[in-house]
């Protein structure tokens, strides 16, 4: 289902973002091609497997990968839907300034290289990045000691870069509301389980480094 749903996308950009012709009909239903099989993809790794035993980890409402997908998955619905269908609407030029190719790819380099430096810090200590697992000890060093959420910084930072290389608006506007997603629905639980289970380690830590930058 995912790499039928990449394929899709990766026709349909390669008429959005070239010079070919396509009937609007047409492009409308590759879009929903793409997306609608990454909407079940997402719901189906959800449902199979986010643990149901909260016993030793964070109460996150999902996997963040998956809330980033949903939130570029659903930006690209609603701005295909509304170009292509609905046409209920037009952004303001002004938001053109999220057009641009180099600039998007150097944020995804950007973030890449976060994911790099964040994941290595776990890998240095065996621990599992993801919050659904339970942690063991606190990591504070490294890209740890300048933001205590460097690997969601990143999904945001990726998700402004995607948007501006497809040049999808609404991709970079539905930044705030993974940012939304994250902050509410997974870091709160995060740090609420942190700060049970480490105490003042992880206080003391909290108030050292910010949350983002």
């Amino acid at each position: 289902m995912f790499f039928y749903s990449l394929s899709n996308y990766y026709e349909f950009f390669s008429w959005y973002l070239g010079d070919e012709q396509m009937i609007i009909e047409d492009a409308y239903q590759l879009s929903l091609l793409s997306s609608i099989p990454m909407f079940i993809f997402i719901f189906l790794i959800h449902f199979f497997y986010y643990p149901k035993d909260n016993s030793d980890r964070a109460n996150v409402i999902s996997f963040p990968p998956i809330i980033f997908l949903f939130s570029v998955n659903l930006a690209f619905t609603i701005s295909m839907s509304n170009m292509y269908y609905f046409q209920i609407y037009e952004l303001p030029e002004i938001f053109n300034i999220f057009r641009s190719t180099n600039m998007g790819l150097l944020l995804i380099i950007f973030a890449l290289i976060i994911f790099y430096f964040s994941l290595n810090e776990f890998n240095k200590k065996n621990e599992d990045p993801i919050p659904t697992s339970p942690s063991n000890l606190i990591i504070d060093y490294g890209i740890y000691s300048l933001t205590r959420n460097p690997m969601y910084l990143a999904l945001l930072i990726m998700q402004i870069g995607i948007g501006m290389i497809l040049s999808v608006i609404h991709i970079v506007i539905f930044t705030l509301i993974t940012y939304f997603i994250l902050k509410n629905y997974v870091i709160f639980p995060e740090e609420e389980y942190l700060e049970n289970k480490f105490g003042d380690e992880y206080i003391k830590y909290k108030n050292s480094v910010n949350r983002w930058i």
